[in-house]
């Protein structure tokens, strides 16, 4: 009985402290287009994009206060 509880927990902290969050990958792969773009024109438009992106993100989050926390956590891993 031990075991199946100590199993159950391990499996429940796996999940639940698992960092990755789809749209936090999303926007950490606009800011490393961003990071790589050299010329003026380039830079300007990821630094649009990303921007934009942010936003959108943050909005589509803004009903779900624990989807917020969790991309967060995610976005803030991948800085």
């Amino acid at each position: 009985m031990k075991y199946f509880f100590a199993i159950i927990i391990c499996t429940f902290l796996f999940f639940s402290c698992q960092g990755k969050h789809p749209l936090a990958e999303k926007l950490c792969n606009c800011y490393t287009q961003l990071h790589r773009a050299q010329e003026e024109v380039e830079i300007n438009f990821w630094t649009d994009s990303c921007n934009i992106l942010y936003i959108d993100i943050l909005n589509e989050l803004e009903s779900s206060e624990s989807e917020q926390k969790k991309f967060q956590r995610a976005y803030s891993r991948c800085q």
